[in-house]
């Protein structure tokens, strides 16, 4: 009797119930492994950490969405300042407002970056040397959501709550050019009645950062970090961030100004 035929049968028989199994285990094996490969593109976009309450996160993406990098050069060639601003629209036409001190030459030599693409100064509607502010018309800027202004502007009473010591506070902006970073701080006190302090971190290229309060209102921009002055010499105190209020900015430019 040929025993090699049921044999042969048998084993045809497993091998194709063993393949049927392992099909499906594969394919787990598989998509196991590719979501240990995330989407790191799709990680970063408006991502933010649930444990904030809602409206809080809706401060952080506003903070995060609106900031630009600005690249001023001056004369001199090679030369070249990097700061950061704050993107707005108003009355129409799209706006950045950031500090004068960045500003190294005219217009044309300035300009706004986001997301490695460059977007041209149409005019520099006003420039506050002694505020230290200015305002800068461009174009409209892909992949950014600009605050509206005046409806993001503290009022009245709001004042009171943004400028409350302690108060939770957000901004974002490019410090040493590296990137966009966001940072929280609080309301650390007050540097006459012109300037408060804000308990946070900032460096070179901070400046300009649109500082937002906890219940998202435009309410202040970066102007620089404390010296102090100890036995051994300054000592710069990048905790200690003096930030000057929005209601020193003359919104009203925006509508007599603009091109």
């Amino acid at each position: 009797m040929d025993l090699k035929h049921p044999i042969s049968r048998f084993a045809k028989t497993v091998a194709g119930t063993t393949l049927v199994i392992l099909l499906p285990l594969f394919a787990v094996y598989s998509a196991t492994l590719s979501g240990l490969q995330p989407d790191m593109l799709d990680i970063q976009t408006k991502n933010y950490a649930k444990i904030h309450a809602a409206s809080y996160q809706k401060v952080i993406q506003k903070s995060r969405e609106s900031a630009v990098q600005v690249v001023s050069s001056g004369a001199t060639p090679g030369y070249f300042s990097s700061a950061t601003g704050t993107y707005f629209k108003a009355y129409g036409s799209y706006f950045v407002v950031t500090v004068m001190h960045a500003l190294q030459g005219p217009c044309a030599f300035t300009t706004l970056v986001h997301n490695e693409k460059i977007y041209q100064c149409i005019k520099y509607v006003v420039v506050d040397a002694e505020n230290d502010y200015a305002i800068i018309q461009t174009e409209e800027i892909e992949g950014r959501t600009p605050i509206q202004i005046p409806k993001d502007l503290p009022k009245n009473a709001q004042w009171r709550y943004s400028y409350s010591v302690l108060n939770k506070v957000v901004y974002s902006g490019y410090p040493n050019t590296i990137g966009l970073l966001t940072l929280e701080g609080t309301i650390a006190g007050f540097a006459g009645t012109q300037y408060l302090y804000m308990n946070s971190y900032a460096w070179s290229g901070s400046s300009g950062s649109g500082v937002f309060d906890a219940k998202g209102k435009f309410m202040g921009y970066v102007v620089a970090i404390d010296v102090g002055t100890t036995e051994f010499g300054p000592q710069v105190l990048q905790n200690v961030v003096l930030v000057a209020p929005t209601h020193k900015v003359d919104w009203t430019k925006v509508i007599t100004g603009a091109k």
